[in-house]
């Protein structure tokens, strides 16, 4: 089972959390009034862009487990994406690239088997390359023509000509993984400098 929170920062009276289903909310205010509201807090505050939450508490009055109990449960009620435990470091617009990616790439794969059988393109060729042109046009930027996915497709595009669109897509289909994962790292990069 995957813990629903990560200790960040922690003395005394203080905690920061690292709680990765937060990425999914909308209701922080209701979240922070909720948890205020228990005895021996005394404020808590939630940064969504970087999914933390700040606890100050009366060490007195509540001990440090306790606050972890409480997070453990009311963060285990809440239902995640099914693919929450493969992507849980993937906020939910890069999840739907990767999804868009996956799905292009399988159908490129099953188009790849099957050309080597036949000569003339069919409906799953097509298909295989509509599906990466849009999985490659839906993610970015407004400036789209600068992306290395799309400038990959169009210099490919003319060197290897139109009679080659399948080979054209599955090289288009490795930059794009590449600039995900690229993207993925610069994103882990960022969020590790807020935190620090």
């Amino acid at each position: 089972m995957n813990p629903k929170f990560y200790v960040l920062h922690d003395i005394p009276g203080r905690l920061r959390l690292q709680i990765p289903s937060l990425r999914d909310k909308t209701d922080y205010k209701e979240i922070e009034h909720m948890f205020s509201s228990l005895k021996g807090i005394l404020f808590v505050r939630i940064e969504p862009t970087i999914q933390t939450m700040l606890i100050k508490y009366d060490i007195s009055h509540l001990y440090r487990n306790t606050i972890f109990r409480y997070i453990s449960i009311f963060f285990q009620q809440i239902r995640l994406d099914p693919l929450d435990d493969i992507m849980i470091q993937i906020d939910p617009t890069t999840r739907k690239d990767w999804l868009r990616t996956l799905f292009s790439g399988c159908l490129l794969l099953l188009a790849g088997i099957r050309k080597s059988s036949f000569y003339k393109p069919d409906a799953l060729v097509y298909g295989a390359v509509v599906a990466t042109g849009y999985t490659v046009l839906s993610h970015g930027s407004a400036d789209k023509i600068r992306h290395p996915d799309i400038l990959t497709g169009i210099v490919t595009l003319l060197s290897l000509g139109p009679s080659n669109m399948l080979y054209v897509a599955m090289i288009t289909w490795i930059v794009n993984v590449l600039e995900l994962l690229h993207e993925k790292q610069k994103f882990q990069t960022q969020l590790l400098h807020m935190i620090i």
